[in-house]
C-alpha cells in the first residue's frame, strides 16, 4: 500500500473540534436507564445491511462511523478525528482517533475501515455502493490513517460517511464469513457508546453501556430499554404517564401530539432531522401493469389531495411536495410539471387508457375485468389512516384499492423484493441528491433484495441517469443545480412515485430527560451525551 505524500502540496485540513466531544458545561447525572419505543421489531440491528428508521434508531448506539454530522450538516470528528481533502479533490486522508475498541474488546484500527469500505459495505448495502462508486483505491499506510482515492471528484463525499449509511464494521468478525448469516448477527460488535445486552422479540430491546467506548467519559446513561409496542394509543399513554420517556413523531398519533403541546412535563423539537428530510410517499411497482403506464401513475397521482393529507391525516406536520427532492435540502427546485389535485383530469387519462366507467363508475379494462390494485402500507400511525384516505380517493374515479396491512419486516421484504403493486412509504433525502434522491431513481440501483432504500419502483431512463451521473461529478454549485433541476422536472412528468409531503418530524421528551439531540440525527444518533435528571 502507497501512502500518501505528507508533504504533498495544497491539502486542505479538516481539523478536529474537540468542543463536539467534550462534557457540557452543565452537569450531567450519570447512571439511569432511559425507556424509549418501537411499533414493531426491527428486521435486524446491524446497519451494514439494508436498514430502514426502526433499525436506525437502535443500531446507531451500536455502531459508528468515520464522520458524524452536525444539525447544519458540517461534517465533525467521530472514529476520524481529523482528515484532509487534496486540492484536486481527489485525495481523502482520514487520521482515526487512537485507543478505539470494538465492544468485545478488539482494537479498531485502519484496517476496519479498509475492508468496511473495500469488502463489506460494497456487497450488504446497495445505498453504500453507490456511495462508495468513484472510488478508485482505499489505502491504510499505518494503523491510524486511512487514505481514499477517488477516480474522479465528487463534491457531495464527505457527507456519505455517517454511521447510520456507512458504518465501520469488524474485520476479525466479518472477513471470510456469510455476512448475511454470521452468527454475530444476533449480537452486534459496534465501537459506539452501548452494546446489546438482550433482545426479547416483541416485548423489549435493551442495550446497555460500553465500557469498551474510546471515550471513557461516556456515556452517561447505564442504559436504554426500547419497549416493543404495536399499538399507538398505547404508546401515547405510556409516554404521558413516563413509562415511555422519549418517542418520535414516527411512534405518536397526530391526536396524542396535539395534546402533548399543552402538557408542562413533555418537550417536542424538530431538531435532530436535518440529515433526513424525510417525505411522505406512494411508490408504484412499474414493471406490473397498469403502473408500468405513465397515464395510470399520473391519473392516480391527480386523484390524490395532498393538501388533506397534510391537514387532515398529518395535522399540519409536513409542507406538500412538488417532487423527488425535498424543499429542505440545496438543489430543490418548484419549476417542476403540475400534479395538483383535479379529479376530472384524472378521469380523462383513464379514459384515454381505455379503462372506460360502468354505471356504477368503476372501470374496468379491455377484458371486462375491473382495474384493482393493492396497496401495501407502512405499518403505524398515520399510514394506515393515509391508506384508508387514498383508497376512499382512488374509488372516486374508478378504481378499487385492496389495503394490504402487513407487520414491519414483511413490508420491507415485499418492498425489496418487488412483491407489490402501489406501496405507501417514507424515504429519507440523505442531506444531498447524489446520496439520497439518486440511489432511489438511478438505474443502477434496481437491485433485486437490495432494500427498501434501493430503486423499488424499477424506474429507468437514460437521460435522468445522465443528469444525475454528471450532476455527482460537477463541482460547481450552479451547474449542479441545473442538473438537478431536469432531474426533477422529468421525474415527476414519468410519476415513478406521488411524492406527498416533505415531512415535519419530531422528537418528544420528558422534561428531565437532555441532549437527545446534538446532532443532524436526533433519536438516530448515537446519545452518547444523553442523561437523565436524577
Amino acid at each position: 500500500m502507497k501512502p500518501i505524500a505528507t508533504g504533498a502540496r495544497g491539502l486542505a485540513t479538516a481539523l478536529a473540534l474537540c468542543a463536539a466531544f467534550s462534557a457540557p458545561a452543565w452537569a450531567q447525572s450519570k447512571g439511569g436507564n432511559l425507556v424509549s419505543v418501537l411499533r414493531a421489531d426491527p428486521k435486524g440491528l446491524v446497519l451494514a445491511f439494508p436498514s430502514a428508521g426502526d433499525t436506525q434508531l437502535v443500531a446507531a448506539k451500536i455502531y459508528e462511523g468515520l464522520l458524524n454530522y452536525s444539525s447544519d450538516l458540517k461534517p465533525v470528528p467521530s472514529l476520524a478525528e481529523s482528515w484532509q481533502v487534496s486540492e484536486d479533490g481527489l485525495t481523502y486522508t482520514f487520521k482515526l482517533r487512537s485507543g478505539v475498541k470494538w465492544s468485545d474488546g478488539k482494537d479498531f484500527s485502519s484496517a476496519d475501515v479498509v475492508f468496511s469500505l473495500s469488502e463489506m459495505l460494497p456487497k450488504t448495502n446497495a445505498a453504500a455502493r453507490q456511495a462508495l462508486e468513484q472510488v478508485k483505491s482505499i489505502e491504510a499506510p499505518d494503523a491510524l490513517t486511512v487514505v481514499v482515492t477517488l477516480k474522479k471528484p465528487v463534491p457531495y463525499f464527505l457527507m456519505v460517511f455517517p454511521r447510520q449509511q456507512m458504518p465501520m464494521m469488524p474485520k476479525h468478525i466479518y472477513e471470510g464469513a456469510d455476512y448475511a448469516t454470521n452468527p454475530a448477527n444476533a449480537k452486534p460488535v459496534g465501537t459506539g457508546p452501548f452494546k446489546l445486552e438482550e433482545w426479547r422479540r416483541g416485548s423489549f430491546i435493551r442495550l446497555v453501556r460500553n465500557e469498551n467506548y474510546w471515550n471513557k467519559d461516556l456515556p452517561y446513561l447505564d442504559s436504554i430499554t426500547y419497549r416493543i409496542m404495536p399499538d399507538a394509543a398505547s404508546r401515547g399513554i405510556a409516554l404521558e404517564t413516563g413509562d415511555i420517556q422519549a418517542a418520535t413523531s414516527l411512534e405518536v398519533s397526530g391526536t396524542d401530539i396535539e395534546r402533548f403541546k399543552t402538557n408542562a412535563d413533555i418537550e417536542m423539537t424538530p431538531k435532530g432531522w436535518e440529515y433526513y428530510s424525510a417525505q411522505a410517499l406512494i411508490e408504484f411497482n412499474m414493471r406490473k401493469a397498469p403502473m408500468d403506464d405513465v397515464r395510470f401513475r399520473q391519473a392516480l397521482t391527480h386523484a390524490v389531495d395532498r393538501q388533506f393529507v397534510l391537514d387532515h391525516v398529518w395535522n399540519g406536520l409536513g409542507r406538500i411536495a412538488t417532487g423527488p427532492i425535498s424543499a429542505s435540502i440545496p438543489y430543490y427546485t418548484a419549476d417542476v410539471p403540475k400534479s395538483d389535485f383535479n379529479v376530472a383530469e384524472a378521469k380523462k387519462l383513464l379514459d384515454e387508457m381505455g379503462l372506460k366507467a360502468d354505471a356504477d363508475g368503476i372501470r374496468h379494462d379491455d377484458k371486462g375485468n375491473p382495474v384493482k390494485v393493492g396497496l401495501l402500507i407502512l405499518p403505524g400511525e398515520p399510514y394506515d389512516r393515509l391508506a384508508e384516505y387514498v383508497r376512499e380517493a382512488w374509488k372516486a374515479i374508478g378504481i378499487e384499492t385492496e389495503l394490504q396491512a402487513t407487520d414491519l419486516g414483511t413490508c420491507y421484504d415485499r418492498l425489496s423484493n418487488w412483491n407489490y403493486d402501489i406501496a405507501i412509504f417514507n424515504l429519507g433525502q440523505l442531506a444531498d441528491p447524489g446520496i439520497g434522491s439518486r440511489s432511489y431513481y438511478h438505474s443502477s440501483n434496481i437491485k433485486k433484495g437490495g432494500g427498501p432504500l434501493a430503486n423499488i419502483t424499477g424506474y429507468s431512463n437514460a437521460d435522468v441517469d445522465k443528469w444525475y451521473d454528471e450532476a455527482a461529478l460537477e463541482m460547481d454549485p450552479a451547474k449542479r443545480g441545473e442538473f438537478y433541476a431536469k432531474v426533477q422536472r422529468k421525474l415527476v412528468e414519468d410519476a415513478p412515485m406521488i411524492w406527498l409531503l416533505d415531512l415535519d418530524r419530531l422528537t418528544i421528551y420528558h422534561k428531565a430527560v437532555h441532549n437527545l439531540v446534538t446532532d443532524g440525527f436526533g433519536p438516530r444518533g448515537g446519545w452518547d451525551q444523553a442523561y437523565i435528571d436524577q
